[in-house]
């Protein structure tokens, strides 16, 4: 019995090392963004270590990551190390620089996992503004090759949020993000005016442009009392991105509910992550959002939605660098 035990845990690994043989752990990340300054700008402010947390979407989750920066930081073969708990460690050094065109780098991870990736950094002045283009080229560790496709998309995601990060920091006037997160809370039971939503993101935008305006004027209208900020509850997002959600506004009980579906949201415990900026930022906000639970170690709860609550209206803010946005993710 034994030895057929043996033969089959041989047979299974065997399996799955010709399975990752046959998988191209090579990938290429690139993300590009316009930026609202001059290309020796952007290209300064690149080559300028010291700047790096002001914008890093890695930093974020750790603001005091151990940082070590050599002499020459910004020159030719200068270089910076992290060290973190949540982000791992490395070194981040300069190549070859090609100005006002390209900067080569070359990153060294150390933890959690070791791997050496080619970075660029590509600029083009383009009628005002320049248009940069961050790159990775790595391939992942053999036995982890599985992971590639869902590395190469986090990896897009945040070089998203970094871009434009980046673009606050050289143009402030330009829309950009500002996370915080802001760690556990409790919140209380509501019980709120619903319109179910279900399909792909695109359509759910244009359903919420529509749907709040017309749930508040109902509320109103009604002579019903809204005793909180819309939000939205996020119920469950399929394989295919297909999004299951309600747009919520609390109300007291007893509200005529009309066509609409009156619902108790359980309270409890969350993990709390404020967004400072544009609608267009939550997406990435969340992407954030979910990491930094994870890099935490917590237990998300399944049985509970996560929220998007609307701090202020943007039909009353000019700027729309001043939305607030606070998201929730339930812990058990």
């Amino acid at each position: 019995m034994f030895d057929l035990l043996l033969i089959l845990v041989v047979i299974l690994i065997v399996a799955g090392l010709v399975y990752l043989a046959r998988l191209d752990g090579t990938y290429e990340v690139r993300r590009s963004r316009s930026i609202n300054a001059n290309v020796d700008v952007v290209f300064d402010k690149i080559r300028d270590f010291k700047s790096w947390p002001d914008w890093s979407p890695w930093l974020i989750h750790e603001p005091n990551t151990a940082l070590y920066y050599s002499a020459d930081y910004s020159e030719e073969g200068g270089f910076y190390t992290w060290d973190g708990q949540l982000v791992g460690a490395g070194r981040l050094t300069h190549k070859k620089f090609d100005r006002p065109h390209r900067i080569h780098q070359s990153i060294e991870f150390t933890r959690p996992f070791k791997s050496v990736c080619k970075v660029e950094f590509e600029f083009e002045q383009k009628n005002g503004q320049t248009e940069i283009t961050w790159v990775l080229q790595g391939q992942m560790p053999f036995l982890f090759r599985f992971m590639t496709k869902k590395t190469k998309a986090m990896i897009a995601k945040d070089y998203d949020l970094g871009l434009a990060m980046l673009g606050g920091e050289l143009d402030p006037q330009s829309e950009f993000p500002r996370i915080q997160f802001m760690g556990d809370a409790t919140l209380d039971p509501v019980t709120a005016l619903c319109e179910y939503f279900e399909g792909p993101q695109i359509e759910m935008e244009r359903a919420m442009q529509q749907g709040f305006p017309a749930l508040e004027n109902y509320i109103i209208d009604t002579k019903g009392t809204i005793t909180g900020q819309p939000f939205t509850a996020y119920h469950n997002v399929t394989k295919d991105v297909i999004f299951e959600c309600d747009m919520s506004i609390p109300v007291m009980e007893g509200i005529n509910q009309g066509n609409y579906t009156l619902k108790h949201f359980d309270g409890g415990r969350f993990y709390q992550i404020c967004l400072m900026g544009s609608y267009e930022f939550l997406e990435l906000a969340w992407y954030s959002a979910i990491a930094h639970v994870k890099m935490m170690k917590l237990k998300v709860d399944q049985t509970r939605p996560m929220l998007e609550i609307y701090e202020n209206d943007p039909r009353q803010i000019a700027d729309t660098n001043e939305l607030q946005t606070t998201l929730y993710i339930p812990l058990k």
